[in-house]
Parts: structure tokens; sequence; C-alpha cells
């Protein structure tokens, strides 16, 4: 990983609290469809499925799995982030760790979900460790949530901050290394929505890494340029609430 990239990757540990309130979720579709797998494969039929989030963050993944009565751990590396996951979703197993060193026993997992994560880890040591956590016939699922850009403001909006962005992916680029203990390889879109205030389309721009890193004047520029596109764009400009569409692409395959 080069310095810019491990300085993204650090990037969202100061705006933890913004990061909670207004990264979306994800769709509850998407979710089960990652999880079907490993229920068809019977895992765990004497109790709940145990289930690892990756790279959690301040837990909009894990508050869905654990409503869902799954057995949760929950690994993310940064404090800050750590802080408001822990305060979020009491009920779930938070630990320190990372993809690459992951602070779980061999085979104790059903599913590992990481979501919105994948692209900072090294993934050879990332997918050895997550095929010595899962239990055979167990799901890795990742997913990302992209801007939905088939409508046209948010494509707009994208090129207003430069929202282009290497780090982002569909779930059908996803490649293990050669010889992964992983079969059954799957990917799928899903659309959806999230509804927010105008201002907080900027604070959401905000969080992005890309902007993170920037320097002072020229991220204020950034928000400055989002705020009045926001407020003149007729598509939006004028509401009380705005619908932010998303595509959330997912990605699943089975521990052999």
């Amino acid at each position: 990983m080069d310095e810019l990239t491990a300085r993204r990757a650090r990037s969202f540990g100061p705006v933890a609290a913004t990061y909670d309130r207004v990264r979306p979720g994800y769709p509850p579709d998407g979710v089960s469809w990652l999880l079907e797998e490993a229920a068809a494969a019977g895992i765990a039929r004497t109790g709940r499925r145990r289930v690892l989030d990756l790279g959690a963050g301040t837990g909009a993944l894990t508050r869905d799995l654990v409503a869902r009565g799954l057995d949760v751990v929950a690994i993310e590396p940064d404090p800050h982030m750590r802080a408001v996951l822990e305060a979020r979703v009491p009920r779930a197993d938070v630990r320190a760790g990372s993809a690459e060193d992951l602070p779980v026993d061999d085979g104790e997992i059903d599913v590992v979900i990481g979501a919105q994560m994948w692209h900072w880890v090294d993934v050879d040591r990332a997918t050895a460790e997550v095929a010595r956590v899962l239990r055979p016939g167990g799901t890795l699922g990742l997913l990302w949530n992209l801007r939905d850009e088939r409508v046209e403001w948010m494509a707009e909006l994208g090129s207003v901050f430069g929202g282009d962005d290497v780090h982002y992916r569909r779930a059908a680029d996803v490649s293990l290394p050669a010889g992964a203990p992983f079969t059954a390889t799957a990917a799928r879109d899903f659309r959806w929505s999230q509804e927010l205030a105008p201002t907080d389309i900027v604070d959401l721009v905000a969080t992005r890494s890309q902007v993170q890193v920037m320097a002072d004047t020229e991220r204020s520029e950034v928000l400055a340029r989002v705020g009045d596109f926001v407020a003149s764009h007729p598509a939006v400009a004028g509401r009380g609430r705005i619908v932010v569409p998303y595509v959330t692409s997912c990605w699943r395959a089975t521990r052999i």
C-alpha cells in the first residue's frame, strides 16, 4: 500500500461521528443475498450463525446483522470508529483487529462480510486470514455502496468533488489470489436509496477519504462547491429531504 492510500485508509477516525450520522447503511435484500449461501449449506444449524463483520466502521452493517439475531463479531482497526461502534451496537462482540490479523480462532466463523473495506486491504494476507477463520461451507461476502449515476444529479455531484475513485469498485471486479480455497463466486447489484437533509450531502462528501486527505484550504473549497451545487441544482434545491440513490454491489464466495 502506498503512503497516500495508507493516509486515506486512516482518514475516517477523525470524522467518525459524522460518518456514522450520514453514511448509508446497506439494502436488506443485498445483505440477505450474502447470507443465504451459508444458510443453504446448513452452517450452524444447531445454533445462531456466527458472522464476522470485517472493517465494521461505526456499525452500519453490524446493526443489521445483530437485528437478524446473528452472533456478530465486529472487527475494526480504528479506535475512534470502534468507540462509536461499541456505543451504537452494544450487543456485538467488538474487537480491535484488521483483515490481515483477525483476533478469531481457526474455523470459528460461519460468514465473513466486509462492507466498503476490501479495497483497503492486502488481498493476499486478508484472503488467507478469512479462509483460516471460516468453517468449510462458510461464506465470504463483500459489498460496496456506489452512487447511482444513472440519476443525472448524482453523476453531476461526482464531477463537483472529483468523485471518480479507483478505490471503489463493482463486485464483478473482485478476484482472489490464485489457489485461494473458495468456490461458487457470484455477484449481484441492488438499487436502493437513502434520505438526507441538504446539509447532510455536504457532510457526506466530507467523509470521503480523498476529501479528508486534502489540504484544509482545498477541502473547504470543494465542500463549498458541493454546498452551492445542492442549493442550486433543480433536482434537489429547496427540498427539505433529498433522496440519494445508490447501487450496492455485492460479491460472495464459498469456503471449500
